[in-house]
């Protein structure tokens, strides 16, 4: 039998705690392929070593299956060339940019968006991932961090004052009021409809809402068959619905 690894959720991965999969057991998860030599060259002109080759095996074999061994084969064998080209990316800044944040985001839209991979030669995941990580950064650094910072107000040297108005707290003081008489007025008539049912829909729902007993345990203690007490339920509740309907109407025309 071959090594077991352990699969995890990627947004429950840290970075910082990728799984070791040495590059022999991440090309056992897929079928043997003659051995790359060392920097070859692809008809594209893309250097290809024997991890790109691996990498892009695992990558077809996650798209084809959505096996989540391969990709967490994937994520520990591209891990580090991913980060160290966001890396060279990020050398000219901007400064608050996270190198391990892009990863992290790389890594989702690869797992997200798996059908977009073509693997037409042994170095095409590396091309791939690249692209979507370049992406990412061009697309941060077009976004302005906004943290920290507060905006102030045209023609003024003083910033806003986020806090409520007397007119703003005398607006949420009635409809706080509003919503207490509206939630009264509710209660009122579900304990209304609530009564005006049959002592079975009463003791139905009570068994199902109030006491949490299954089904198979509710319609036991009912004496009815398994197979009606759903139904019995559901109709218990239209009945009571129906009855607060009629009770609400009544009090909004009166």
């Amino acid at each position: 039998m071959g090594p077991t690894i352990h699969v995890h959720r990627l947004l429950d991965l840290p970075l910082g705690a990728a799984p070791a999969v040495p590059t022999a057991l991440a090309e056992g998860l897929v079928p043997k392929a003659p051995r790359p030599r060392p920097q070859t060259t692809t008809r594209s002109g893309v250097p290809a070593s024997p991890s790109d080759a691996t990498a892009t095996r695992l990558m077809a074999m996650f798209r084809d299956t959505g096996s989540d061994e391969a990709f967490e084969a994937l994520y520990a064998e591209a891990r580090g060339d991913v980060t160290e080209w966001v890396r060279s990316l990020l050398r000219q800044g901007p400064a608050w940019m996270d190198v391990a944040e892009i990863v992290q985001d790389t890594f989702v839209n690869v797992y997200r968006y798996p059908s977009g991979f073509r693997d037409d030669h042994p170095a095409s995941f590396r091309v791939w991932v690249r692209t979507i990580a370049g992406n990412l950064v061009r697309r941060a650094r077009s976004r302005r961090p906004r943290e920290g910072w507060a905006e102030l107000p045209v023609g003024s040297l003083e910033p806003a004052d986020a806090r409520p108005g007397p007119d703003q707290l005398a607006g949420h003081g009635e409809e706080a009021s509003c919503l207490r008489a509206s939630w009264a007025l509710f209660l009122m008539r579900y304990l209304a409809a609530w009564n005006e049912l049959s002592a079975r829909d009463r003791l139905a729902l009570d068994l199902v809402e109030v006491q949490h007993l299954s089904y198979t345990d509710a319609a036991e203690r009912l004496g009815v068959r398994a197979s009606n007490m759903k139904m019995i339920v559901f109709r218990s509740r239209k009945r009571l619905f129906a009855r607060m309907r009629l009770g609400l109407a009544q009090a909004m025309a009166a």
